[in-house]
């Protein structure tokens, strides 16, 4: 059967029929479904319902198994002027297509792999229009009069998708119920409202074969959608096919369609599709070039990071053939086992890139002594992969990887412990688990005890290197053909650190060790004199302690440009380069690692100077500075375990360059919105600085701005307010009246002089420093652009609502002038811009900032980061104000997630988010939820140390809910929910 719809789709004799399922497959940068199915469009009308008999028989009818959708919608029309049905319709449907995850268009892309020009979908978004590579894409829908008239004489040339029951660019023609289906499908062709549809459609069922993918075929809609199609040109058509998983009940239609079953939802799907596409008969390969084109148009999905690729590795041919028989014979655990530096790592990475092809998914996880645990590693490395949010766990991550379709591959690289492993076990199921470890006794049965090369690779390891003489077993059978000394050897020869002959004449006499791999002391002792003696010749001091720096950087993969910020220096590359050419670094791509056999002895013998590592700590200090608003911290996370690294090496070291690198580490991780860690940081700081320089120093003082900004994102203002003051009355004493230290205080006391609705004290102190800025800054200085917004902000809880979009248009001005487009600055100011349009009542404009700020936070931000949470929020009022209820009830909820997330149950910003949802359930008349939430807002507003400006209005909204719970009580049966639903 899969043979002959193969040779039907190379004749260009199948059109691709499409329905919900590979819309489903799409989603929004945050993991969540970017589209709803049809029983969620359905349930988004019931909010809007008034008539409590109906809302109750169409909740019944949407609780059963099989769902009768048509029936359902039909009853959901009646409800509804027709402008309301097509706008709660549009509403629903609507899709900010910027937020959607383009990797997840790949199962719509397969189906244009399939090579017809025309896709026939019933869906109504434009999911296959955006995974069109061709951007000369044609849409039709059934009003598309004049090209389906032609498409019988002339085909289609171009990419074409036909929206045969609409599209949601015009709800007028979409077909949902019962009477609009009808006007489409009717036993006579002439008699359809869309003739010219149908007639094509004929057309094509009679002379083309229909393949469905994302059609289930036990959906009622579905089946009574498709028995209509084939009644009404049922006859001597061709055979139709269709995808279904594996499981499936299967109703065929009286034979009219083939099943063509694949194993699971996602990547299977993904590669059934992929094996239809048509090979043209004139591409002929050589099976070298196959092979290779095969691994190019393979769809393994990576993730994680992958290892890094050995260009030139030599030898194991026999180590890499028993790995992959041991894998592919169902041992689906392998274990390779040996001594440091004997090359485990090296081998499982040239199996892992060699034959990553052949899985559907694959994952690199690196264990190492700067490590943190395996959860919290498993944690961070499957974040994106697996859409993870600050809810998920270790289990978690486990449980999606078992979701995953086999087979799939995991690398798990110097494992440290039994436990561990036990923690991964679990996914033998469906992964090929390879793992490196030093443990000799994990899984015997499945275990690869590696030992050292043997005498022919050893050789070519050697001779790759140094070639001037081939004559060198006596050399090799002193290092024992051990990879690790024959490569430092052979550079050490190479480079001129010794001839040959006084090796061979110091293995003569003794004065080398003659390595046995198996005895760590020999091992140990040749490491310390060969690379002692190596280290010791090194001419260049720099390139020595440029070594014993590195040393000192957890032994990981290091982007360049991270090096280049921490360590400066014109020849950095270079000596980076040539540290790699002696081999004591590796090198994949722009990255660099030492390795850990290395770094560890260096450490030991040749530890650097702690003094010689501040400039390091001063470098990074400087770079990633709290009060620098021009670098977009969020996105420099990988500083995070290099700077934890350092601090646990030095962690009875108390200075200004420990605190400079405490900062560094408390602003990377409030700028993911991980604010106790943040505070943790500084208060480490701030008790260095206390203790070395007083109550009274400028160290001291940044120490409390920064405890001050934290303090007010948690909430505390009033110990924010403290601390602030704190930090300017020490500036006040030491510095200047106009030094730009005053100035940021003056910023941030007026920040929270607003949050606690102290506006008149809020305008005074953001006016005092606006003065010193305007004076001593350029006109584009972002901390200029900041403290506009922040006047603006002020101005617009005035409800001076010009002057704060004046302001706001100055600061975005200076914004766009000096940082990047996707800086979360700008988004802020969008964000704000949004706020006042908003308060203006100009609600398109209000929206159109609004979505702006969010496309670039879900860039840059952490998924659960408080600043989206406000976005949430915000784009939610906006669509409560254009009576768009389900939206702004999506929205409020994603930002009450957020907010339950980060902050304490006390937090302001979610008692604003209960308040604005208690709001939102009052207008869809859901009473008990909208007391409810208002309650909870109520409550944590009155444990405020201040008066909170929209107390008031959580108690007005109270005692509305409460009279319409009341009203609702004492009304007729003519009003039943006319006040409130499900009372």
């Amino acid at each position: 059967m899969e043979e002959e719809l193969k040779r039907l789709i190379s004749d260009n004799k199948v059109i691709p029929f499409v329905g919900a399922g590979v819309s489903k497959a799409v989603k929004f940068k945050n993991g969540q479904d970017a589209f709803i199915n049809w029983k969620e469009l359905l349930e988004s009308f019931l909010n809007d319902i008034s008539d409590e008999d109906n809302l109750a028989v169409i909740k019944a009818m949407l609780n059963v198994k099989n769902i009768e959708y048509l029936d359902v919608a039909d009853r959901i029309e009646k409800e509804f002027t027709t402008n309301n049905f097509n706008k709660i319709l549009k509403d629903s449907l609507s899709v900010n297509y910027n937020h959607i995850d383009e990797d997840t268009y790949e199962l719509a892309k397969s189906i244009w792999n399939l090579d017809s020009n025309l896709v026939i979908t019933t869906n109504y978004d434009k999911v296959l229009h955006n995974a069109c590579e061709d951007k000369n894409i044609n849409d039709w829908d059934i009003t598309s009069l004049h090209e389906q008239g032609n498409y019988a004489r002339d085909g289609v040339n171009e990419p074409t998708v036909w929206n045969l029951h609409g599209s949601i660019g015009n709800v007028d023609n979409v077909i949902l119920t019962t009477q609009k289906y009808n006007k489409l499908y009717t036993d006579e062709v002439l008699k359809s409202e869309y003739k010219a549809s149908l007639q094509l459609l004929q057309t094509i069922i009679s002379s083309k074969s229909l393949l469905f993918i994302g059609f289930s075929l036990d959906d009622a809609f579905i089946i009574n959608q498709l028995n209509k199609i084939i009644e009404i040109f049922g006859g001597n058509n061709p055979e139709h096919y269709a995808l279904l998983k594996e499981g499936s009940e299967v109703n065929t239609l009286d034979g009219n369609i083939k099943v063509i079953y694949y194993e699971d939802h996602g990547q299977p799907l993904i590669e059934k599709i992929n094996s239809f596409k048509p090979i043209s008969v004139s591409d002929v390969q050589t099976e070298e070039e196959t092979s290779v084109q095969s691994i190019q148009n393979n769809s393994t999905r990576n993730l994680t990071t992958l290892p890094p690729k050995h260009e030139n590795f030599i030898g194991r041919v026999e180590d890499l053939k028993t790995i992959e028989k041991m894998l592919s014979d169902e041992s689906l655990t392998y274990i390779v086992n040996g001594i440091g530096g004997v090359g485990k790592s090296d081998l499982a990475n040239q199996y892992f890139n060699k034959n990553m092809h052949k899985y559907n998914n694959v994952a690199f996880i690196e264990l190492t002594e700067d490590a943190t645990s395996l959860e919290e590693l498993f944690l961070s490395k499957f974040k994106d992969s697996l859409h993870l949010d600050t809810d998920s766990t270790f289990d978690t991550v486990i449980q999606r990887l078992q979701n995953l379709p086999s087979k799939n591959l995991l690398l798990l690289d110097n494992l440290g412990t039994k436990e561990d492993f036990e923690k991964v076990r679990a996914l033998n199921r469906n992964f090929d688990l390879l793992v490196t470890t030093r443990i000799t006794d994990i899984d015997v049965k499945n275990q690869l005890d590696l030992s050292t090369l043997n005498d022919e690779d050893a050789k070519e390891l050697f001779l790759s290197i140094y070639k001037e003489d081939e004559n060198i077993k006596d050399i090799l059978e002193y290092l024992d053909n051990h990879p690790l000394f024959v490569n430092l050897t052979a550079k050490s020869l190479e480079k001129g650190y010794i001839t040959l002959g006084e090796l061979r004449a110091e293995i003569k006499n003794d004065n080398i060790y003659k390595i046995n791999s198996k005895d760590n002391k020999t091992f140990e002792e040749h490491l310390e004199d060969r690379f002692s003696k190596q280290f010791s010749n090194e001419p260049k001091n720099e390139l020595k302690e440029l070594l014993q720096i590195l040393s000192e950087f957890p032994s990981v993969e290091i982007d360049f440009k991270i090096l280049q910020k921490a360590i400066s220096g014109d020849t950095l590359r270079v000596n980076l380069q040539k540290l790699v050419d002696r081999g004591w670094l590796s090198k994949k791509e722009s990255s660099f690692k030492l390795h850990q056999i290395i770094k560890l002895f260096i450490k030991t013998n040749y530890s650097i100077k702690y003094e010689d590592m501040t400039k390091i700590f001063d470098n990074i200090g400087k770079y990633i500075d709290p009060k620098d608003s021009v670098i977009i911290a969020s996105q420099l996370h990988e500083y995070i375990p290099i700077i934890e690294s350092f601090l646990h090496t030095y962690e009875t070291k108390e200075d200004e360059y420990i605190c400079g690198i405490l900062d560094s580490i408390t602003y990377l991780y409030y700028s993911l919105g991980q604010y106790t860690k943040s505070l943790n940081y500084q208060e480490k700081s701030f008790q260095i600085r206390k203790k070395t320089f007083g109550d009274n120093s400028e160290y001291t003082a940044k120490s409390y701005g920064i405890l001050g900004i934290l303090y007010e994102d948690f909430g505390d203002y009033f110990k924010a307010l403290k601390y602030q003051k704190k930090s300017l009355k020490i500036f006040k004493d030491i510095k200047e009246p106009n030094h730009q230290a005053l100035a940021h205080s003056y910023s941030n006391i007026s920040n929270v002089y607003k949050c606690i609705n102290k506006l008149s004290e809020a305008l005074e102190y953001q006016e005092m420093s606006i003065i010193i800025r305007e004076k001593y800054l350029d006109s584009n200085h972002p901390d200029l652009a900041s403290s506009y917004n922040n006047i603006s902000l002020i101005y617009q809880d005035m409800k001076n609502y010009s002057k704060a979009l004046e302001y706001q248009e100055i600061s975005l001005k200076i914004v766009k002038d000096v940082l990047e487009d996707n800086h979360p600055s700008l988004a802020i100011n969008y964000n704000n811009i949004s706020l006042v349009y908003q308060n203006m009542n100009n609600l398109d404009k209000a929206l159109e900032y609004q979505e702006m700020a969010i496309e670039i936070q879900e860039e840059v931000l952490e998924l659960n980061h408080p600043d989206l949470a406000l976005s949430y929020s915000n784009l939610s009022t906006i669509y409560q104000a254009m009576k768009s209820l389900v939206k702004a009830l999506r929205y409020q909820s994603m930002a009450i997630k957020i907010r339950e997330d980060v902050f304490d149950t006390n937090h302001p910003n979610l008692a604003i988010s209960y308040h604005n949802y208690s709001s939102l359930y009052y207008d869809v008349k859901e009473c008990q939820k909208a007391k409810k939430f208002a309650l909870k807002s109520i409550e944590i507003f009155e444990q405020l140390d201040y008066n909170h400006p929209d107390l008031i209005h959580a108690k007005s909204n109270l005692k509305n809910i409460e009279l319409n719970i009341k009203k609702q009580k004492k009304a007729k049966h003519k009003d039943k929910g006319r006040f409130c639903k499900n009372l």
